[in-house]
């Protein structure tokens, strides 16, 4: 469970992003690997999320648009194909025909406005969206790194304390090994290394 204090935090504006030059944070590597060891936040994935149907909505406008301009094209193509046809001939069905492109093209003029629209507006819902998830994010990174200080501190004390620890076991080690050296050479010479190599299987 996550703090609550990731729920509020630091406040960024749009200026922020233009200033800094601040691209979409989820294609941004960086920003990736910030989470390579640390889970996101519910409320980061929620506002990730949102910017990747953002991107999708994006391209799906922006292959209808080139879908209807095609479509248009050729309505209107059709319109120029049928002109002879309604009006130096008179044909009734060439005639519908016509009115039935004339319909479709106006249809897919309402369409293109709005996706127009749509496509103007989309990069302010981005934007918004950006500033949402790099405020969470900075509010999630800077606690992580809050909580990381705070643990080289203790490690730092850990790390000298240990470091007493072995010095005094090596001090204990050394003095030991001297013993043992000068009570092994003490019997040797007193006793023979021939005594010795008993006491040794006897004892070791």
């Amino acid at each position: 469970m996550w703090p609550k204090r990731f729920q509020s935090g630091i406040k960024f504006g749009a200026r922020t992003l233009r200033k800094n030059d601040i691209s979409l944070l989820i294609i941004d590597e960086r920003w990736n690997k910030l989470f390579v060891n640390a889970p996101k936040t519910p409320s980061i994935e929620r506002s990730e999320q949102k910017l990747k149907e953002l991107l999708k909505e994006e391209a799906r406008l922006i292959t209808e648009q080139k879908e209807i301009a095609a479509a248009k094209k050729t309505h209107m193509d059709r319109i120029i194909r049928l002109t002879p046809q309604v009006f130096e001939m008179g044909d009734v069905a060439a005639k519908k025909e016509m009115k039935e492109s004339e319909r479709e093209i106006k249809r897919i003029n309402n369409r293109a406005k709005h996706i127009e629209e749509l496509l103007d507006e989309m990069p302010d819902r981005k934007r918004k969206v950006n500033l949402e998830l790099l405020e969470k994010t900075v509010n999630v990174v800077y606690y992580k790194i809050g909580s990381a200080r705070k643990r080289v501190k203790e490690l730092e004390k850990l790390i000298e304390e240990t470091r007493s620890k072995l010095k005094e076991y090596i001090d204990e080690k050394e003095t030991l090994s001297q013993d043992n050296t000068d009570i092994y050479s003490y019997f040797h010479d007193l006793l023979g290394g021939e005594e010795i190599e008993k006491l040794d299987r006897e004892f070791f």
